[in-house]
């Protein structure tokens, strides 16, 4: 955090970052005395759908990263021009992981049944050959997905790679040379995933307490946790939700459809998961690993951009101070995936910023009275999409 200081914005980028910045002649002047200026928000674990980004930029999320997507490849296209654009856009820049590796019949597979079929990695298939096929279609990171959907008490019920051949698929998935994230719900498949150098684990682990062993491994290779703690609250049947959707400083900037996500229902609701996610998201947190805010929207109870604030609400829940949620979608996302352009205010860097009411790093709830929003230096239009 920099105390009381000018910020000088010129052609999308930030140009000059001091005490006094001598503007040019004619220069647009934002007056924030008691206000906080924080970069735009980064939402680390989303699933894009047609509108998201624009939902998302409407409540100061500039950047989201995708954890699984069938885009085609001129749309993958059209979002990495815009990323490297520094004019007016109306949506959230988007970074993809594209297909994920599941095997066949594994999650998330069953959520998309009638679609398109879906690239899956079978028993005997060549993972390699599978993992570069994943660059050739433009995933900016790789993702695996490990999850037989059983939980305490409850057996499993999807698909799943045996612990050989997962260690094998997220060894091909490195030869890539890619950032490698996998979405593992499990301490035993958290532990295997640690230990062949996985890169972040999507989603806290929910069912049975984290251990000092998996701690100084993730300490040890650098792994990153990714909770998304507003999911895994939906699913546990709390209000968290709802009463984001009715806070005066959220309700008026919700779009219908956003409205009606946030006031979903899990139809077999699994409080224990929440409750051992968010202490060992605690525990992790006071271990020191890296945290990064993700949301998982569009699950029931999220709705891309207002989920983000909840989410980091519910990691100031778990323990950590509202400075450290606040790097959590920020500069911590940017420093792990690489994209040192935005994250930061700084010269050079890409003008995406918010200015809210407050201070946010005293109450993180500050942060939803947002006064101002700039991608690339331009405003937002904050009106909400019927």
């Amino acid at each position: 955090m920099l105390s009381r200081r000018e910020v000088l914005v010129e052609g999308g980028r930030i140009v000059a970052v001091a005490r006094r910045v001598k503007a040019p002649a004619g220069t647009e002047v934002v007056e924030a005395r008691g206000r906080t200026l924080l970069p735009g928000l980064m939402d680390g674990h989303v699933h894009v759908f047609a509108g998201a980004q624009t939902d998302a930029l409407r409540f100061g999320v500039t950047t989201v990263f995708d954890m699984y997507s069938t885009a085609d490849r001129a749309t993958i296209n059209r979002w990495r021009a815009q990323r490297r654009s520094d004019g007016l856009v109306s949506e959230a820049d988007t970074f993809t992981a594209g297909v994920g590796a599941t095997p066949p019949g594994g999650h998330p597979t069953e959520l998309m049944r009638g679609s398109t079929k879906l690239p899956t990695l079978a028993t005997d298939a060549d993972a390699g050959a599978f993992m570069r096929a994943r660059v050739e279609a433009g995933s900016d990171y790789i993702k695996v997905l490990q999850d037989d959907g059983a939980r305490q008490g409850e057996p499993a019920d999807m698909p799943a790679f045996t612990p050989t051949r997962f260690a094998e698929v997220i060894a091909a998935a490195k030869a890539t040379g890619k950032l490698v994230v996998v979405h593992v719900q499990k301490l035993a498949d958290a532990r295997i995933a640690v230990a062949n150098g996985v890169n972040a684990l999507e989603h806290a682990v929910c069912d049975e307490p984290v251990d000092d062993a998996l701690i100084a491994a993730m300490k040890a290779h650098g792994t990153v946790q990714t909770a998304t703690l507003a999911t895994y609250a939906g699913l546990a049947g709390t209000d968290d939700a709802r009463q984001l959707a009715a806070d005066p400083a959220i309700a008026p900037l919700l779009s219908s459809m956003q409205k009606g996500m946030l006031t979903l229902d899990w139809q077999h609701p699994r409080p224990v998961d929440y409750a051992t996610a968010l202490a060992n998201v605690s525990r992790l947190a006071r271990a020191g690993i890296t945290m990064i805010a993700g949301t998982d929207a569009p699950n029931p109870t999220t709705a891309f951009g207002p989920s983000l604030h909840l989410e980091l609400a519910l990691l100031v829940h778990a323990g950590l101070s509202p400075t450290q949620a606040l790097i959590a979608a920020t500069s911590a996302p940017a420093r792990f995936f690489g994209t040192t352009d935005r994250g930061r205010i700084a010269p050079g860097l890409k003008a995406d910023m918010i200015l809210v009411d407050g201070d946010p790093t005293r109450d993180i709830v500050a942060l939803r009275h947002i006064v101002n929003i700039w991608k690339n230096g331009y405003v937002v239009d904050r009106k909400p999409r019927t």
